[in-house]
């Protein structure tokens, strides 16, 4: 499992902190607060936490750069374990939108970052093959990934003396997203050369040359992708899909039906209103789409129709990455105070850009369950908050981002996958009244700073516009 490297042993108010943390946990005090300040090594702290635990662990931040950060830090600390960075994937991203007021229709694009979607799909690898994991995130947590079970299932696991068929497998590595080669070997790409096959692995930046004699496999090598040099020999690995949004296309033909039934449905609604441009476009979009589904297995805008794909009832939220990890994990989130606002907003811009397309013809009404997860879904499914308690929250508001909340909220109560058993610590020097709520104020202090760093003196004058007086005042004081 874990295996803390440091040279250093907790100090001052960490040792202490440390036990205060583990021992509410133990007591089943599941939600606790971390109160730290500056340079007293909260890091080291929370990487002493995963270690006495053994669990794996997912590590919220409220942005990018800090996230890059503790990822770097917990990477130094559990060199032999798995630490992956899970952000959006974005270098660029216009969301596809409706401007009302102006009649402007903004269609979607965006340029991702080869790198960051290679973490991305190394932390999905990571969860499901690994339990020694640290995955450190963004508010990209909240959005929706493909199925667990369809990513594990779409894997292909190559080994020594075993036997392939060439057409089955070249067929299984077009479906799962890898292209073949054109001209030279790029990620995600495969390229059979006689009797060996080149594969440039979607989690990291290696390729796996298999050798074959005749259909059966008898090297596997591990090849730099820049110099092609040997890094060493392997008796299996595992090709992992090239896409984070699996779609399971063996029912595309019922997929389809459903489609166009709620396609019809859209139609004779705009129709009824007299609001013909709208039926007319709505119509020539979908039908679009489908063609391009039934052709390729793919559209432009093809997760807003992920409700189908994942065969999910209307309002039902999405899986995500907390549904890769095991029924029992510890989550902590750093900057509690910052972050979890974060993740109570954005839901609310995302539902409203989705309701205008929707209300102008630009998307079906399925695509409104194309989201990320409420806040409150969150509490539920980590154990924050039972039902009854999200219930009393939400009767003072009659509407929660456009939408009745008790429609939803019973989804959760009946149809939701799983409910986990979390170990949850906020990090915070600042805790709001949330967390000190929801954690029934066990609050852990670490003040001390182990460096004997200390604060610079600090004068306060009376405000004046006389910065003579002040300057003569500041000489004395330093004399």
């Amino acid at each position: 499992m874990f295996k803390l490297h440091n040279p250093y042993q907790p100090a001052w108010d960490q040792p202490k902190a440390i036990e205060q943390i583990l021992n509410n946990f133990q007591e089943w005090n599941d939600k606790v607060v971390l109160l730290w300040a500056t340079w007293t090594w909260k890091t080291f702290t929370m990487a002493n936490i995963i270690n006495k635990l053994k669990l794996p662990t997912l590590v919220l931040s409220h942005n990018k750069t800090l996230a890059a950060q503790l990822t770097t830090e917990f990477k130094w600390f559990f060199p032999e374990n798995a630490v992956n960075y899970f952000v959006s994937y974005f270098d660029y991203y216009q969301p596809e939108s409706y401007i009302p007021e102006r009649d402007v229709y903004i269609e979607k694009d965006s340029a991702v970052n080869s790198e960051i979607e290679m973490y991305r799909l190394a932390t999905m690898s990571s969860l499901l093959s690994r339990k020694d994991t640290v995955i450190v995130s963004s508010v990209s947590a909240i959005y929706g990934l493909g199925t667990a079970e369809l990513f594990m299932e779409s894997s292909i696991k190559l080994e020594v003396w075993q036997e392939y068929d060439f057409k089955k497998l070249k067929a299984k590595l077009l479906k799962i997203q890898y292209n073949p080669v054109k001209w030279d070997i790029q990620p995600w790409c495969f390229n059979f050369l006689w009797n060996m096959l080149d594969i440039y692995s979607s989690i990291e930046d290696m390729i796996y040359r298999i050798h074959f004699d005749e259909e059966t496999i008898f090297m596997i090598e591990k090849k730099n992708p820049i110099t092609w040099e040997n890094i060493g020999t392997t008796q299996q690995t595992v090709i992992w899909p090239a896409t984070q949004f699996m779609q399971n296309m063996n029912d595309i033909d019922e997929i389809i039906t459903q489609i166009k039934q709620e396609l019809a449905e859209r139609i004779e609604y705009f129709k009824k209103r007299n609001e013909l441009v709208f039926a007319q476009r709505i119509q020539q979009k979908v039908e679009y789409d489908l063609k391009m589904l039934k052709e390729t297995w793919f559209a432009t805008g093809v997760e807003n129709y992920s409700r189908y794909f994942e065969k999910r009832n209307p309002g039902e939220p999405p899986q995500s990455i907390f549904d890769y990890f095991p029924d029992e994990f510890l989550l902590i989130i750093d900057e509690s105070h910052m972050t979890i606002p974060q993740f109570k907003a954005m839901p609310s811009a995302d539902r409203s850009r989705k309701i205008n397309l929707i209300n102008y013809g630009f998307r079906l009404p399925s695509a409104i369950d194309h989201r990320p997860l409420f806040w409150q879904e969150l509490e539920y499914m980590l154990g924050i908050k039972n039902i009854e308690k999200i219930k009393k929250d939400l009767e003072s508001n009659e509407k929660l981002n456009g939408a009745n909340p008790l429609i939803w909220i019973e989804y959760l109560d009946k149809t939701w996958r799983k409910k986990k058993k979390v170990h949850i610590l906020f990090v915070s020097a600042t805790p709001a009244e949330y967390e000190k709520e929801v954690s029934n104020n066990h609050i852990v202090e670490q003040i001390i700073r182990p460096t004997w760093l200390l604060d610079p003196i600090t004068y306060i004058y009376p405000k004046s516009w006389d910065y003579n007086i002040l300057e003569k005042n500041f000489k004395k004081d330093r004399k």
